[in-house]
C-alpha cells in the first residue's frame, strides 16, 4: 500500500522532506515508525526515550485524526492513508 507521511521539525530536519510517498507493508502506526526509523537510523531518538518507549509529547495524527482517539500504535492503516508526525511548540 501507499502512505502519505507528513513531517514536521525535528523529523523533516532528519528525512530532508517535510512529505514522502512510502511503500507500505505493515499493518500499524508502530509498523511505519519502525520502517522509518530503520531507513533513517537519527529519528529513533527523536521517538523514543531511554527506556524504549514513545516520547509522550510527540504527536501523530491519521487522516487529520489523532491516533489516541483511535488505537494508539496499534492504529491499522489502510492504502492512501494520510500519517502527520509532529512535535507541539510551547512558549510564551
Amino acid at each position: 500500500m501507499k502512505l502519505i507521511v507528513k513531517l514536521l521539525r525535528p523529523f523533516s530536519d532528519i528525512i530532508r522532506k517535510n512529505e514522502i510517498e512510502i511503500d507500505f507493508n505493515g499493518d500499524t502506526i508502530e509498523d511505519l515508525i519502525e520502517l522509518l526509523i530503520n531507513k533513517h537510523p537519527k529519528l529513533k531518538k527523536e521517538f523514543y526515550n531511554q527506556n524504549n518507549k514513545l516520547i509522550d509529547y510527540i504527536c501523530i495524527f491519521l487522516n487529520d485524526k489523532p491516533i489516541n482517539a483511535l488505537n494508539g500504535m496499534a492504529t491499522k492503516l489502510k492504502n492512501e492513508d494520510q500519517i502527520l508526525f509532529f512535535i507541539p511548540l510551547s512558549g510564551g
